[in-house]
């Protein structure tokens, strides 16, 4: 058993910093995509009927509401025929 005093080193820094750990990033939901032949035909059935479907309701509510406009054609295509109307008058 030790009798004297403890020979107490002093402290040579503050040591190694500790990293901040941070949240990692959570992963996009699996698709995964039909093999079988029938199975892709009804894939690209649903995704036509869902095009469909969501071009009716938005028209459907813009005849409810009266002041949306539904756009025929992308933004760069209705932006074009805006400008030859101007350039023709």
């Amino acid at each position: 058993m030790a009798q004297g005093k403890l020979k107490l080193k002093p402290s040579s820094g503050p040591g190694r910093a500790a990293k901040k750990a941070h949240a990692s990033k959570k992963a996009a939901p699996r698709i995964i995509k039909p093999k079988r032949t029938q199975a892709k035909d009804a894939l690209k059935l649903t995704k036509i009927h869902q095009g469909q479907l969501m071009s009716s309701t938005e028209k459907l509510i813009a005849s409810r509401v009266g002041h949306l406009e539904i756009i025929k054609g992308s933004r760069r295509q209705v932006e074009k025929a805006a400008k030859e109307q101007a350039k023709k008058k």
